[in-house]
């Protein structure tokens, strides 16, 4: 079976649901008025359209297709329209969108004629192209442990590699990339990535920096602090979300294997 993507740490989403607290938009609190919403959805008049090679399409009864709204770098931070065809492309996607080293991720960016005919195929849709800040491209390949298992699949690896354009890397993805609670998390994360609150993370940040000495900690320790024992819930979900984003950005850690909540403990990168 080939191997899984590894080349660095990619920990979408069903439809996102608007954080309740961010609902509560010109209510004031400990930090400040809430702007979750305001810069969640600023320039959404500019939504940039998907731009796969392929639209996406319902293709079985098994298949989970669907789109999501997440920016990127190369976007200058508009708001752009990605699709998926199954459940692993959603965890795919976004885990790339959530982690700070990426710059672009692009659906179905080519497709690749095969120098050799495999089982009657003569090309192949890649799913993502992947593009970091360093610059370096990757094509992700997705597909299902049972697919991978495939001398078929096998073959059409070889033959993708082949079409390739030099000096872009080549990587599949299955389920081994993804432990299931993972995805979970990963979801909250990019919820919290969504909707940006930069008056939570500088107060996220002056509570780190009040317990610089303390080695480990849980979130609910580092939300009392934020916002006192007595704040609001909205106000403590804005801290929780500033440390979701901070998980994301490898400003704090916490193994990722374990539903992240209030008692989850955590600790800076060192």
């Amino acid at each position: 079976m080939a191997a899984p993507f590894t080349s660095f740490a990619i920990d979408v989403v069903p439809a996102p649901v608007i954080p309740a607290y961010a609902m509560e938009v010109f209510d004031k609190g400990p930090m400040g008025e809430n702007l979750a919403v305001k810069l969640g959805y600023e320039n959404l008049d500019q939504l940039l359209p998907y731009h796969g090679v392929r639209s996406v399409v319902h293709r079985s009864n098994f298949a989970k297709t669907g789109e999501l709204v997440a920016r990127v770098e190369a976007d200058k931070n508009l708001p752009r329209v990605f699709g998926v065809e199954s459940s692993l492309e959603r965890a795919t996607a976004v885990a790339a969108l959530i982690n700070p080293n990426t710059f672009d991720l692009h659906c179905q960016p080519r497709k690749v004629g095969f120098q050799k005919e495999v089982d009657g195929k003569k090309s192949n849709i890649l799913d993502f192209l992947l593009t970091l800040k360093t610059g370096a491209k990757t094509y992700l390949y997705v597909k299902n442990d049972d697919a991978l298992s495939r001398q078929e699949t096998t073959f059409i690896a070889q033959q993708i590699k082949l079409g390739l354009p030099a000096g872009c890397g080549f990587a599949t993805i299955s389920e081994a990339s993804f432990h299931p609670q993972v995805r979970g998390n990963n979801e909250r994360i990019f919820l919290a990535k969504r909707f940006p609150d930069p008056a939570a993370d500088d107060r996220l940040a002056e509570v780190l920096v009040d317990i610089i000495d303390v080695p480990e900690f849980s979130i609910e320790e580092l939300v009392v602090r934020g916002v006192g024992a007595k704040a609001p819930k909205k106000e403590m979900g804005r801290i929780f979300d500033a440390v979701l984003r901070a998980i994301a950005d490898g400003i704090l850690k916490t193994d990722k294997t374990r539903l992240i909540d209030y008692p989850t403990r955590i600790c800076r990168v060192s």
